[in-house]
């Protein structure tokens, strides 16, 4: 049985609903419906390739619909539901949306993906159902296009796969790329869309980052630092002389970066720095 394959078929038979579809020296029978033929009329001895999947009603079906994805050609999909209990379901073209299941999914919650989000995909059979994983390094470049990324270039991409050193992004055009944490603002989500800044090539992927330019960082982690402040009546206890992992921890920048922000804040008169705490002046 070829469940997850385009082939060619023979149009058997028609009936009320639909067509009998049979392949060469294969005894099975695969329904077709009249819904799953885009439009076309169909006749006995006809040949069509169609898609075989499982159908809601847990059947082996046939579909001329073309999907996105297959069992060797990765690709990005849209996720369309989500179910705490099972994992999240993908749009792969056709009328029957496939499980990405939890197991393959962050133990995190939040970095789930969401309703619209995108990850890229690959088909997969389990208990003679359709499956859905995520694709790998090697999957990914296999299906890569003849696309070149430039230098301090930005680039939109979808969050793949997220480490403790950082994430890994795809591009449409199957492009790789690596974002250490340290060039991260915030947690991203798996599936979530991005624009990335070109850092520099490397011999398979790019390295990226989330981060603006040097002047329009400062301002966001000044608006991050204050925002803190605010919500801790004016003082806060992490100072120049915390720990990197603390202070990334609080405000998903690095030490050199919140640093930067302090100064800046200082020779505006906004913080008075002492030497175990940061108090918000007037502003």
């Amino acid at each position: 049985m070829s469940i997850g394959k385009t082939e060619k078929y023979r149009v058997d038979r028609e009936t009320k609903l639909g067509y009998i579809l049979t392949k060469a020296n294969d005894d099975e029978e695969y329904f077709l419906h009249h819904n799953e033929c885009q439009g076309q009329k169909l006749f006995p001895g006809d040949y069509v390739h169609a898609f075989l999947y499982v159908d809601k009603k847990n059947r082996v079906a046939a579909t001329l619909l073309k999907p996105m994805i297959d069992m060797n050609s990765p690709g990005l999909v849209e996720v369309v539901g989500i179910n705490d209990n099972l994992g999240v379901f993908m749009n792969i073209g056709i009328s029957k949306d496939i499980l990405l299941s939890k197991d393959d999914l962050p133990l995190k919650r939040n970095l789930w993906p969401r309703i619209g989000d995108k990850i890229i995909s690959i088909l997969r059979t389990k208990n003679n159902k359709l499956i859905i994983k995520i694709a790998n390094k090697e999957q990914i470049l296999s299906a890569k296009k003849e696309e070149v990324l430039s230098e301090n270039g930005k680039f939109t991409a979808y969050v793949y796969r997220i480490t403790p050193d950082g994430i890994n992004a795809v591009t449409e055009g199957m492009n790789i790329i690596f974002i250490y944490r340290t060039n991260m603002r915030w947690e991203y989500r798996l599936g979530e869309k991005i624009e990335v800044r070109i850092i520099k090539k490397n011999e398979e992927d790019y390295s990226g980052t989330l981060i603006e330019n040097k002047e329009f960082q400062i301002k966001d982690d000044r608006k991050i630092i204050l925002e803190y402040l605010r919500n801790n009546n004016g003082v806060m206890l992490i100072t120049e002389n915390s720990s990197p992992e603390l202070i990334n921890r609080l405000f998903k920048m690095s030490k050199a970066a919140f640093k930067k922000a302090l100064g800046n804040l200082y020779r505006d008169h906004i913080i008075e720095i002492e030497e175990d705490k940061i108090i918000l002046l007037e502003e």
